[in-house]
């Protein structure tokens, strides 16, 4: 069997599928308020939360300093709706 570089192994870890299989609760749960403009912080979402999806890349602020999902989030979102994710 041929084993992954690091580049394909990387990149296998970014599908979307992959990245929201390792969302937490709360990581999943901002993602669904951001998309429905539901306050997140409401829902209890801690602000240390923001910041590790910010980082990840999934979430940036907009113009108007509100939370917006990247095209990556977008498509973890849908990955998340869709339910083709693997079960850790």
């Amino acid at each position: 069997m041929k084993s992954k570089t690091p580049s394909t192994l990387r990149e296998a870890l970014r599908q979307p599928e992959n990245v929201a299989a390792g969302l937490s609760v709360p990581e999943r749960l901002l993602l669904f308020c951001i998309a429905s403009h539901t306050d997140w912080q409401k829902a209890g979402v801690t602000p240390a939360t923001v910041t590790a999806m910010m980082v990840r890349g999934l979430i940036e602020r907009n113009a108007g300093g509100r939370l917006s999902l990247t095209n990556e989030g977008r498509e973890v979102l849908a990955a998340l709706l869709l339910g083709g994710i693997p079960s850790r």
